[in-house]
Formats: C-alpha cells, sequence, structure tokens
C-alpha cells in the first residue's frame, strides 16, 4: 500500500499550480514579483503574493489573495518616486519599494488615474508571465 501511495503522489501534486514573474524597476536589485500557488489539484483558485524588492535595504513578501482564480491578471502602474499601484480585478493596492513595508488596499475608482503603466502579470499557456506595457513613442528631438 505504501509503494502505490509514493507511485501516486507525482499524480496528485502534477494539477498544483507554482510559478512566478518577475518586473525588475533598475536592475534585479529592484523588482516587483508576483507567486502564485495552488496547494492541492482539486482547489479552483490560488494565493497570490507580491514580493517588493529593493535591495540591500528591503525586501517584503505581501498577500495579494488567498483564492484567486487560478487565470489572474494583475496590472502594475507607476505612481512615482517608488510607489506603485497594483490592481487585480476588482482589487486594489498601492505598494512602494523604498522600505517595501507597506501595502495599503485602496478603494479601486474605475476613473482615477493610477498612474503610468508599466505591465501586467498574467498567465498565458498555463505560465505567469510579466507583460510590459507599450511606451509611448519618444517626442520628436
Amino acid at each position: 500500500m505504501r509503494k502505490i501511495l509514493i507511485l501516486m503522489l507525482p499524480i496528485l501534486l502534477s494539477g498544483c499550480v507554482k510559478d512566478f514573474a518577475i518586473y525588475t524597476i533598475d536592475g534585479q536589485d529592484h523588482a516587483l514579483t508576483v507567486r502564485r500557488q495552488q496547494n492541492y489539484f482539486w482547489q479552483d483558485t490560488v494565493e497570490v503574493q507580491l514580493m517588493a524588492t529593493h535591495l540591500p535595504q528591503c525586501q517584503r513578501l505581501h498577500i495579494l489573495s488567498t483564492e484567486a482564480p487560478a487565470d489572474i491578471t494583475v496590472e502594475v502602474f507607476a505612481a512615482g518616486d517608488d510607489v506603485w499601484n497594483i490592481r487585480m480585478g476588482k482589487q486594489l493596492w498601492q505598494a512602494e519599494t523604498t522600505t517595501c513595508n507597506s501595502l495599503t488596499e485602496m478603494e479601486n475608482d474605475p476613473k482615477a488615474d493610477l498612474g503610468q503603466p508599466v505591465g501586467k502579470f498574467e498567465v498565458v499557456d498555463d505560465k505567469l508571465v510579466f507583460e510590459a506595457a507599450p511606451q509611448p513613442p519618444a517626442p520628436p528631438q
């Protein structure tokens, strides 16, 4: 019986989701990382975490949701001075990467100016990726 359970373990765990994607701000030491994790294959939801990193000053893990759909989309907006607005569905947060301590839940007003869109984390071919927002063309000189 024990051998059967050991052989079945990879099959039971194969449906679990556990991946991440990174938005690098100024190189590897300054970044926002979104991770999604599904602990059991029978779950329909995932836990979504945001890692704010600005080394060597700080690194902090924030939980955005414990019951998000597996095909998440997390939008990132630059609000200035290492402040980032993070939107996932109808939820909105403001994070900062100066001390990495602050993650403030905000009211998601669709008309509010969230800042410059920098990109979004989304699921493509069952894998979480970061897709940069198209940058406006540079003004002619």
